[in-house]
């Protein structure tokens, strides 16, 4: 009886906590819930379940609790019925890799291995880098440790040792309340102290730094415009409706401002392509600034920059960059941060979303896909950038540039705090996945990289979360995002963002510490198992 209620209270507490869910299941989830279940697989009081009985159950836990988890990726309306498979696929390799790391630590509990219990928080750091860096271009959503960060103090301590250690942490708190539950000794006394450790050294950091905030009086007028256009429009009567549209958003806006942010690809057509009659933007564009004389249509460029003469400020715009190399058409989503003299520099993705952007596996994979799935089948190239994500606009800190769920990567980004990035712009777009919990997850995952590199953020949504945060995580301004219950309206976020910055463990190290510690776990649990079986097979002789 005691094992059945383990087991379902672990579930409940696990598949709930997610930050933004509920905060206090995240809390006491990532204390407790993974301990529950362990217990459930192997109690105090036997008997103990065969092995292939335990992976089954274990593999029926996660599974259910990972479909939970990605959800919102079933939202069908724009991506299609395909993504059931790709659902699917993930869910199954995650409890898949879950699975095999409870066995193991059961087998261990089983023979009394404890010297070699205490490497498998690092034996799972190893294991969720396989996903964070193998599974396609990575999945970074819903690690173990993401719970921990529904606290403020749970995410400063990404500030030391990133995604990673706070893996690290849950796997360790979970461990010691499981052999509190076996009531192995010291137990209640180490699981008290790994479940407060994590969150003193970030209490003790976060309380250190906003009192050091309020000496930095340093900010940034930003305005983010929200356009709330879904991903498939209907067929435009005329390109410029698109300017027309976000015009209308720009023009209440209050100067002075230093920075005008768009959300990804805002208009088509790229940024060079003349389609929009000269006449129609006069009509449109007089209020704001002149127009570059003899030309029959202007470009999204020419529009961007009249709209930077205007308000005095450069402007950052998502936009679609072609480039044509041996008579093969490339496509890049692309950021351009345009002065009112019309200068640019521009930022190309560099991770790029399987299924959309490209196809898994190569030629192979583009093959299946057109003979299997003709109607996913890309129409060109896409290929990832290589242009610094970090530019440098005069009269601006350096500004550190990402595009769709590239912000929730840590150590992508730890590059952009060694060149100097004071400031983090999101461009995103999560209309694909309407109704759904999408938003509020990617925009929680993506600021952590806030306390992570001591950095503030801004990020322009279509749908999404559009909002700005400063460097201790804190939500200054927010706009209403797409939710089940309601539609994103339009707007611009206009506010004024503190630039206090700060240096951390993880922006220096990135992830190379857990690396460390990941292989020397792996090493010893490893080395220790072939020294046992090699002194066994002695004893046998």
């Amino acid at each position: 009886m005691l094992r059945i209620f383990c087991f379902v209270i672990s579930w409940c507490l696990i598949a709930f906590a997610q930050p933004d869910l509920s905060g206090f299941v995240s809390i006491l989830g990532a204390a407790c819930g993974y301990g529950f279940f362990w217990y459930s697989l192997e109690p105090l009081k036997k008997p103990s379940l065969p092995l292939r009985t335990l992976f089954v159950s274990c593999f029926f836990w996660i599974f259910t609790i990972e479909g939970i988890h990605f959800s919102w990726m079933l939202s069908d309306q724009y991506i299609g019925k395909l993504i059931y498979l790709v659902w699917l696929t993930l869910i199954t390799i995650l409890s898949v890799l879950f699975s095999g790391f409870s066995c193991l630590l059961v087998a261990i509990v089983r023979q009394k291995r404890t010297a070699f219990l205490w490497s498998l928080p690092g034996v799972w750091v190893a294991i969720e880098m396989l996903r964070f860096y193998g599974i396609f271009s990575g999945m970074s959503f819903d690690y173990l440790g993401w719970p921990m960060t529904a606290s403020a103090y749970g995410r400063q301590f990404g500030g030391f040792l990133g995604w990673a250690g706070q893996s690290f942490a849950v796997i360790a708190v979970n461990m010691s309340f499981y052999c509190l539950l076996l009531k192995k000794p010291h137990a209640k006394m180490l699981w008290v102290l790994t479940l407060l450790l994590p969150y003193t050294f970030g209490a003790i950091h976060y309380e250190y730094l906003k009192h050091a905030f309020q000496q930095d009086k340093r900010a940034l007028r930003v305005a983010v415009v929200q356009p709330a256009h879904p991903p498939i429009r209907p067929k435009l009567k005329s390109p410029i409706v698109v300017w027309e549209q976000l015009l209308q958003l720009v023009s209440p806006i209050q100067q002075p401002i230093d920075l005008l942010i768009f959300p990804e690809v805002v208009v088509p057509f790229g940024k060079h392509r003349q389609v929009y009659p000269y006449e129609s933007c006069a009509h449109l564009l007089s209020s704001f600034a002149p127009l570059p004389e003899g030309k029959a249509f202007l470009s999204n460029s020419d529009c961007a920059t009249a709209l930077s003469q205007h308000f005095q400020c450069p402007v950052i715009i998502g936009l679609e960059r072609w480039v044509k190399k041996e008579n093969v058409l490339y496509w890049y989503n692309s950021a351009e941060v345009i002065s009112h003299k019309g200068i640019s520099v521009g930022y190309d993705k560099r991770i790029l979303v399987p299924g959309g952007e490209y196809i898994p596996g190569g030629k192979f994979g583009s093959l299946i896909c057109r003979q299997l799935f003709p109607k996913y089948a890309l129409g060109c190239k896409r290929l990832p950038g290589r242009r610094s994500g970090v530019v440098q606009v005069r009269g601006l800190p350096r500004i550190g540039i990402t595009i769709c769920y590239e912000e929730t990567f840590g150590y992508r980004l730890q590059s952009y705090k060694r060149q100097g990035a004071e400031l983090l712009v999101n461009l995103t777009n999560d209309g694909w996945y309407p109704e759904s919990r999408l938003p509020k997850v990617h925009f929680l995952h993506g600021m952590l990289r806030n306390q992570e590199f001591g950095m503030p953020c801004v990020r322009a949504c279509q749908t999404g979360v559009t909002a700005a945060v400063d460097s201790l995580g804190r939500i200054l301004k927010i706009l209403p995002y797409d939710t089940r219950e309601t539609k994103a309206p339009s707007g611009v976020l206009e506010t004024s963002l503190p630039l206090f910055n700060y240096k951390t463990l993880y922006g220096y190290c990135g992830d190379y510490p857990m690396i460390l510690i990941a292989f020397c776990a792996v090493s010893y649990l490893g080395g220790g198992f072939l020294g046992y079986r090699l002194l066994a097979k002695k004893e046998i002789r």
